[in-house]
C-alpha cells in the first residue's frame, strides 16, 4: 500500500472529512481497501470514523442502485465474525449496525443476525451490545427474541461491558432489563461509549440510572 494513501486516509478519518474520503474511495479502490483495514485499527480515533465512512460508502452504493454489492459486503462482515474467517471481525457488529442506520431497509434480516453472531462471542460482545444500542427501537423485537442471551451480559464483572449493556437497553427501552439494571447502581468505574460521532464518558452508575429512566419513561 502506497504510504501516501495511508497518510491521506488517516488524516481524513481524524478530521472526519467523510465526503472527501468517499470521493477518493470511488475513484481509487486502494483508498477503500485502506478504510476497510482501519476498521480493525487499535486507535479508536481512526477505527470509529472508519466505521462511519464504511457505512456512508455503502449508502452511496445503495443509492446508486448497487444493492447487491452492499449486501455482499455485509455478508463479508458476518463471515469475518466466524471461525472460518481465520480471524475475528471485532468491529463488524458496529459496522453492520451503522450500515443499517444509514440503510434502514437492511434491518431485516441483518439486525437480528448481528445479535445472533455477536452476543455469545466474548470478543464480539461489546460490539454487539453497542450495535443494539445504536439501532435502538429498530430491533426491539429481535432484542426480545434474544433476551436471555442479551441479559446474560449483566453477569459480567467488566464495567465497560456492563455500561454498554445498560446504555443499549435504555436505547431500546427494554423493560426486561430493569431488574438487572437496578442491581448495578453501585458501580462507579468510568465507561466511555461512542455516541453520535463522539466519545461520552460517565461512570457506570450514571449509565445505569439513565437507562432505567429511559425504560421507565417508555413504559408510561
Amino acid at each position: 500500500m502506497d504510504k501516501s494513501i495511508k497518510q491521506q486516509v488517516s488524516e481524513l478519518l481524524r478530521s472526519k472529512d467523510h465526503n472527501s474520503l468517499l470521493d477518493l474511495c470511488e475513484k481509487d479502490r486502494r483508498f477503500w481497501q485502506e478504510v476497510r483495514f482501519r476498521l480493525y485499527d487499535i486507535d479508536e480515533g481512526l477505527r470509529w470514523p472508519a466505521i462511519e465512512t464504511v457505512s456512508k460508502f455503502m449508502l452511496r452504493l445503495w443509492d446508486s442502485g448497487k444493492n447487491e454489492k452492499v449486501r455482499t459486503y455485509v455478508r463479508t462482515l458476518f463471515w469475518s465474525m466466524t471461525d472460518e474467517s481465520g480471524g475475528i471481525g471485532w468491529s463488524s457488529p458496529q459496522t453492520i449496525a451503522e450500515i443499517i442506520v444509514n440503510i434502514p431497509e437492511l434491518v431485516d434480516p441483518y439486525g437480528s443476525m448481528m445479535i445472533a453472531y455477536s452476543i455469545e462471542e466474548p470478543s464480539l460482545l461489546k460490539g454487539g451490545l453497542w450495535g443494539i444500542g445504536r439501532l435502538g427501537g429498530r430491533i426491539a423485537e429481535a432484542v426480545d427474541f434474544f433476551k436471555e442471551k442479551i441479559l446474560a451480559a449483566f453477569l459480567s464483572d467488566d464495567e465497560e461491558t456492563l455500561g454498554i449493556a445498560a446504555w443499549a437497553m435504555g436505547e431500546v427501552g427494554f423493560t426486561h432489563a430493569l431488574p438487572f439494571l437496578k442491581k448495578l447502581q453501585s458501580g462507579n468505574g468510568p465507561v466511555r461509549i461512542y455516541i453520535d460521532g463522539a466519545f461520552c464518558e460517565k461512570n457506570l452508575t450514571q449509565w445505569v440510572q439513565e437507562a432505567i429512566t429511559k425504560i421507565e419513561e417508555a413504559e408510561r
